[in-house]
């Protein structure tokens, strides 16, 4: 450091010095007769606690439903895997081909019918529906396509399945298997779906299996109207066997039916009470509408 008396001088009749050397009682940093202002902490903008609260909730929710998910998919492929079966080969069935302007018209003849049971018309023609114009249907459906097949026999609806399920991610699996609807004696409706796996380590037997007692009565409240009720005998599903005590009680399956308040509900109503007669027989299905004109009466 120089030791010019002048220039000692100078420096101490300096404005900025004096100044730095009046504010040195107060701060607690100089160095070289720079001033080093005190740091004082400021209040820095973050999120509040509620904020904090608010973000660890919907992690812990997303998480949550991202487990549920996890879990969901792996016990639903867990049920597909029970229930299918694994091949290189499925089984495949014959394709009925039929044109657009073809299944138009099984439809048209469709419409026609059950219009004219709403419309409430005297003279309608029987609806007859050949297995074949069924499976037509199902040929023009690209999953269904060789996969699903539709017979009619005598008081007997059958479908057979090779469905595979690569849709859902799994190839080379494939949902294997048949069902029916039978009209057996004694007024009873059997259905009955079997699969190709066997699934023993979850259950043994049919998916599922019905019986039920169909009785056809008229309603003398609602103007004769035609009543369809289904009473089940006996039945299980996925292996659980329906309670005896549920069937003790007789309740009719259709009662929510009638007493719904629904458009659609009437619709069908309507149509049950219009149909005469339902007759299944070999490759065909059959349906004769009840004339407007004649009172009806059970054989």
């Amino acid at each position: 450091m120089s030791k010019d008396p002048e220039l000692l001088k100078k420096l101490i009749d300096d404005d900025e010095l004096q100044n730095v050397e009046l504010q040195k009682e107060e701060s607690p940093l100089l160095v070289t007769g720079v001033y080093v202002k005190p740091y004082s902490a400021k209040k820095r903008g973050g999120c509040p606690c509620w904020c904090k609260c608010i973000g660890f909730t919907a992690l812990t929710f997303i998480l949550a439903i991202f487990l549920a998910m996890m879990f969901a998919y792996s016990a639903f492929k867990g049920l597909v895997e029970d229930l299918t079966i694994e091949t290189d080969s499925p089984q495949k069935f014959p394709i009925v081909e039929m044109s657009d302007s073809e299944l138009k018209m099984v439809a048209d003849r469709v419409s026609s019918f059950f219009d004219g049971i709403l419309d409430g018309k005297s003279e309608i023609e029987d609806l007859v529906l050949e297995q074949d114009e069924i499976n037509g249907f199902i040929g023009h459906s690209d999953y269904l396509r060789g996969n699903l097949m539709v017979s009619f026999h005598k008081n007997l609806i059958v479908e057979e399945f090779s469905l595979p399920m690569d849709v859902l991610g799994l190839d080379d699996r494939y949902f294997v298997g048949n069902d029916y609807l039978a009209i057996k004696p004694g007024q009873l409706l059997e259905a009955k779906m079997e699969t190709e796996a066997l699934h023993k380590d979850w259950f043994d037997g049919p998916l599922f299996f019905m019986q039920l007692h169909y009785l056809i009565s008229k309603n003398k409240e609602d103007e004769g109207k035609t009543l369809l009720e289904l009473y089940l005998e006996k039945g299980s599903f996925f292996g659980q066997v329906i309670p005896q005590e549920y069937i003790d009680e007789r309740d009719n399956v259709m009662e929510y039916l009638y007493d719904a308040d629904d458009d659609d509900v009437e619709t069908f109503l309507t149509i049950v009470d219009g149909i005469e007669r339902v007759s299944i027989e070999e490759g065909k299905v059959s349906f004769k509408a009840r004339p407007r004109s004649n009172s009806y009466y059970l054989n």
